[in-house]
């Protein structure tokens, strides 16, 4: 089944992503935008593109160019979705490149809450940035929490800094990361949006599809594209499907798809709504890191009733109950009959086979999870909730 990627891949690199200094009647230095030949103007006009984002038409005295605001639905929660990626450039206090990591470190652990005590060096570049680093979790087999990127002429002294699920999930106080965007003045690149419901209860595939085709996820009169990806043929199929509304390479593409299945539970209800937003043609408020569920909810008019509160913990807890359970079904069929000749050779000593059997480390499939899944004592994970 197809999901989100697991690597952030704007394209064309962050050039010019801050622009530079602008006398009156000039545009708000967002950059790449959407450039019109018609509608040109020495003053900034807003119009209403729909009710889901703003339009700023302005000029620069040859051509009209257009940048989109997403407008949030006040009357929604913000905790009613959560974050799942984050990607941002922005210019660091700091004029030679040795000192960038020096300068950025304390800032990722004190607003980020991320402890990063490993940072490889990919000892390659990245988008057009000359240097890439891989931001990577404390311990041997620390996860990843996602890149960092900078060098080169062409990005005009910018870093950039994408942050992966993993990531997310570990930081505390998205007030504090929204004021320190503000005032580093950060123009977030990718932000992702996500809604989970664990029982299947609101949201499901075939919902979806019935609200897409009654055309309630059009904005201004007009019918997004949508893609189907995953077996669609066999009605339960365990290989999970995902609908996809919305094209990556226009900035605003919203994903449904099972998340049970897509972890590995062939039978499991959860379904994750996903609002994956791109900085190339619109203006991403800092707002919404710290109110996702307000930018989620007013990014489709079918999505204006979401009132779930999202809770990270029994996201992820749920994750790593599945994730622990098809570990070990998968160890079960691999290695499982082995265990059975070794407890026979060994009298039946259970501590003597593990021993033989154990190896240090976390399978890549339970990294991130530590914590979250525990023995009930009934051979399979549980977690408290």
């Amino acid at each position: 089944m197809q999901t989100k990627p697991e690597q952030d891949s704007v394209q064309g690199g962050e050039s010019g992503a801050h622009g530079t200094a602008r006398s009156a009647g000039e545009c708000a230095p967002i950059f790449p935008r959407i450039v019109t030949t018609g509608e040109t103007g020495n003053d900034a006009e807003l119009r209403e593109i729909d009710q889901t984002e703003r339009a700023e038409f302005c000029s620069d005295g040859k051509r009209a160019i257009l940048t989109l605001h997403p407008i949030p639905l006040e009357a929604v929660q913000p905790d009613v979705a959560h974050i799942d990626w984050l990607a941002f450039t922005l210019y660091p206090a700091c004029s030679e490149e040795k000192d960038i990591l020096p300068w950025l470190l304390p800032h990722l652990e004190e607003v980020f809450s991320l402890s990063v005590s490993q940072i490889r060096n990919t000892q390659k570049g990245w988008n057009g940035y000359k240097h890439r680093y891989d931001l990577i979790e404390p311990g041997k087999d620390g996860v990843q929490y996602g890149l960092l990127a900078f060098g080169g002429k062409l990005q005009r002294g910018t870093l950039h800094i994408s942050l992966n699920a993993h990531a997310c999930a570990r930081i505390t106080d998205w007030h504090k990361l929204g004021t320190w965007g503000k005032e580093q003045q950060a123009v977030i690149k990718r932000l992702d949006l996500a809604h989970d419901d664990l029982q299947g209860a609101t949201f499901s595939i075939e919902k979806m599809v019935e609200w897409y085709a009654q055309g309630k996820f059009k904005a201004g009169g007009r019918q997004p594209a949508s893609f189907l990806h995953g077996d669609w043929l066999v009605t339960g199929s365990p290989s999970g499907r995902t609908m996809e509304i919305g094209k990556r390479v226009n900035g605003k593409m919203l994903r449904i798809y099972e998340k049970g299945k897509q972890l590995g539970d062939g039978v499991s209800p959860w379904v994750r709504v996903e609002l994956e937003l791109r900085g190339e043609n619109r203006l991403i408020p800092w707002d919404a890191v710290s109110a996702p569920g307000k930018y989620l909810a007013g990014s489709y008019p079918c999505l204006n009733f979401l009132t779930l509160k999202q809770e990270k913990i029994k996201t992820l807890s749920k994750a790593a109950t599945i994730s622990y359970e098809r570990s070990v079904a998968h160890a079960r069929l691999m290695v499982g009959k082995l265990v059975n000749v070794m407890m026979k050779t060994n009298c039946g000593d259970a501590n003597e086979v593990v021993g033989k059997l154990k190896r240090d480390g976390v399978p890549q499939r339970l990294k991130g999870y530590d914590g979250l899944v525990q023995s009930d004592g009934n051979d399979h994970a549980a977690v408290d909730n």
